[in-house]
């Protein structure tokens, strides 16, 4: 009686480590020169806060709720704006 070797199934596994995670989000939030800009940081912040309260506005029918959520909006935009042109000057 012969006995066989059972049959093993190798594949290799690609670990995720924590440096690589994320790491397309956080090119986002990069300057040209590698450096981060909180700027962008803000008005990604302040535009998921107007999708938010916009969604909060429609869903409450609430007439004043506009209001906020158009200052969410001018924050999320108005400051890359000016900076942008602060630098062309």
């Amino acid at each position: 009686m012969t006995v066989s070797q059972p049959l093993v199934h190798r594949e290799e596994v690609k670990i995720i480590t924590q440096p690589e995670h994320g790491k397309e989000l956080a090119e986002i939030f990069q300057e040209d020169n590698g450096k981060y800009s909180t700027i962008r940081a803000m008005s990604f912040i302040a535009l998921i806060a107007a999708i938010v309260f916009g969604a909060m506005t429609m869903l409450n029918k609430d007439s004043e709720g506009k209001y906020i959520t158009t200052t969410f909006l001018v924050a999320a935009f108005a400051p890359k704006a000016v900076q942008k042109f602060a630098e062309r000057v």
